[in-house]
């Protein structure tokens, strides 16, 4: 087995993948800030630069090809299995900071020498990256093989699961795969990688409490809560992350859908303006009074969801934090003030760096440039070390540890030098390369080109050309046809819930193309609720009637312990649907899909007898709803802010 990585946001692995895939994809005005001289920007800017190669060449000269350096003692170590983990995560920056000599030469060596299984190598230049984000793909689905769809928390490359392999895994280890492997499927017209990953974010968003909560670790085979402690940090935070990014990069508005009423709940039950605690899932109760540095991302995913003023103010209670150190903690109290017992270090994460290029982007407000200048000045004269950059094991000694993680040139150092380089008048590819970029939750450059982003939108208008197979979403190659026939058969054949309606539904379109019933709102287009049903047997009874106030069609369902997908179309009011919304008031005229059959039923949930309406109606009633529900307010606030993506 390969150990996990010591940062807690993501899958094992992710960072090769989105390395990967970002470097493959690289291959092919000024607005200087009130009260900083672009000659003072672009020596920051500078500076950064340099930041960034004496770590690199300190890995380069003291550590590669093992994963990662010591900076202490400049000596390497292999903590994920010996891929030049640093090597590979610093492609894109490599390429960012337009040092072409090295990141073809770095491309060429990835290409001809890392391999995931003996005598697996890669000849020829063309693809090479994508050829192994692909193999490293299908080495990595067998993990998603459980009951839930959830996936198991890591895998050997070579063998694929241990017998032993803990059945506990993070919301976030289940729901941070979205971006890598949906832009995978795009670019190898294999949609097994999309699917899966799909299926797991539902896994998970189907065990969500009333309180439209999920907890921290969960048992990939019983989908039971093993921590129900509810946060936007540690465990849990690119969850959310990735459900706001998959719409933005992919268009799907399942996920948009799911984020609105995760980052609702988020808002409503975790925050403590300006602060974030952990509740319990399901009551709501505060258990941990804590600020913890995974949080720091949250105001830059606020700025790209257009929620800008109460990320304005987290992010400068979570920098006072950083001000009163020098760094911030893993941990801080809210309740005492104090560094947490246990959580004294920093490990040189790049959140709040993340948080402060958003919001300068946003804002165009000087003071995020300062901000970049007091954490540049702490890294300088706090973590520099002989041959990079020091992990700080107690931010009130500021003693150093012998640990650089290869995110802090994947991320920190990148963030740092895109904030400075935005405030001199950018000249890179971010700002202005031809593509908008999604970055992933490792800080490595997605491009929204029209192959990743616009994929299922040649099938989503009346007499458009669609090349392949509709329910397929889009073409399939002759890859994933003999993929089919190989060790993962299983996996490619999963049906999940989308394949029985995503053609007819027409769910993956982007937001600026209109899709079916335009005058509704996002809740009652998409209106899904998941709900996980115990059980073998699925009982209907059904009666029709003519007149309002009849019951229309009865039935009680029961589901094999997999997800049932409720595709609602309320008929309540909007203040009655936000207050009611747990308490089973209201009409709701159900569409019921389970994965494990192709059948679409009808039920109605009849609780005053109002009258059910059938799949014509669902689809014919759209002039029926006028207003604007908060979730189309949200969404007009992603729009307006899609430029900042």
């Amino acid at each position: 087995m390969q150990p996990m990585r010591r940062r807690q946001r993501g899958f094992p692995l992710l960072c090769l993948s989105a390395a990967l895939l970002a470097a493959a994809a690289l291959l092919p005005g000024a607005a200087v800030a009130e009260g900083v001289t672009p000659s003072e920007a672009r020596r920051l800017r500078d500076e950064v630069k340099d930041m960034f190669y004496h770590a690199f060449d300190g890995y380069m000269k003291y550590a590669f090809p093992l994963d990662e350096l010591r900076p202490l003692s400049c000596q390497g170590e292999d903590s994920l299995g010996g891929y030049a983990l640093t090597l590979i995560d610093s492609l894109d920056t490599l390429a960012l900071l337009g040092d072409k000599e090295k990141f073809g030469a770095a491309v060429e060596w990835v290409g001809k020498n890392v391999r995931f299984d003996i005598g697996m190598r890669i000849q020829s230049y063309d693809d090479q990256l994508l050829h192994l984000a692909a193999d490293l793909a299908q080495r990595l689905l067998p993990a998603f093989d459980t009951p839930t769809g959830i996936p198991f928390g890591s895998i050997n490359l070579k063998y694929g699961v241990d017998e032993n392999e803990s059945k506990i895994t993070s919301t976030a280890g289940g729901g941070t795969l979205t971006l890598e492997f949906g832009i995978l499927s795009r670019l190898t017209n294999n949609t097994v990688f999309e699917r899966v990953t799909k299926n797991s974010v539902r896994g998970i968003w189907s065990r969500r409490s009333k309180l439209n909560l999920v907890g921290a670790h969960i048992n990939v085979f019983t989908g039971e809560w093993t921590q129900k402690d509810a946060g936007i940090g540690t465990s849990i935070d690119s969850f959310y992350e990735y459900l706001l990014k998959a719409y933005l990069l992919f268009g799907d508005e399942e996920y948009l859908y799911i984020f609105q009423e995760a980052y609702k709940a988020a808002m409503h039950h975790l925050h403590h303006d300006p602060w974030y605690v952990e509740v319990n899932m399901n009551s709501g109760a505060t258990v941990w009074p804590l600020f913890n540095s995974l949080q720091a991302f949250w105001p830059g995913l606020q700025v790209l969801a257009g929620d800008v003023d109460p990320a304005i103010r987290t992010h400068d209670a979570f920098f006072s934090v950083w001000k009163k150190y020098g760094f911030t903690p893993e941990g801080f109290n809210l309740a005492t003030s104090t560094v947490q017992n246990g959580q004294r270090s920093y490990p040189l994460r790049p959140e709040l760096i993340e948080s402060t290029y958003w919001l300068f982007k946003a804002t165009r407000d000087y003071r995020y440039i300062d901000v970049g200048r007091d954490i540049l000045v702490s890294l300088q004269y706090g973590a520099r070390c002989p041959c990079g950059y020091c992990h700080i094991s107690d931010v009130e000694t500021h003693k150093q540890d012998d640990h650089m993680e290869s995110f802090f040139l994947a991320e920190t150092v990148k963030y740092l030098w895109l904030l400075f380089d935005l405030a001199v008048g950018p000249d890179n590819i971010v700002e202005n390369g031809p593509y908008k970029y999604i970055f992933s939750t490792e800080g490595h450059l997605l491009p929204v080109t029209p192959e990743i982003a616009l994929a299922d939108e040649h099938c989503s208008y009346l007499g458009a050309f669609c090349n392949g197979s509709a329910d397929r979403g889009y073409g399939t190659s002759a890859s994933s046809t003999k993929h089919k026939k190989a060790n993962y058969t299983q996996l490619d054949d999963i049906q999940t819930p989308s394949s029985h309606y995503s053609a007819s539904n027409m769910f993956a379109t982007r937001g600026y193309i209109k899709g079916v019933c335009p005058g509704l709102t996002h809740a009652q287009k998409l209106g899904i609720s998941y709900s996980d049903e115990e059980g073998n047997v699925i009982e209907q009874t059904s009666e029709s009637h003519e007149h309002h106030g009849e019951s229309a069609v009865e039935s009680s369902i029961q589901a094999q312990s997999s997800n049932i997908i409720l595709i609602s179309h309320p008929v309540a009011s909007q203040q009655d649907e936000a207050l009611g919304r747990w308490s089973g008031t209201g009409d709701h005229a159900d569409i019921v899909v389970t994965s494990d059959s192709d059948s679409i039923t009808l039920s109605h949930d009849n609780t005053d007898g109002s009258l059910g309406v059938n799949t014509e109606e669902l689809t014919e009633d759209t002039e029926s709803s006028s207003k604007q529900s908060e979730d189309e307010a949200i969404a007009q606030n992603l729009k307006s802010n899609e430029d900042i993506s």
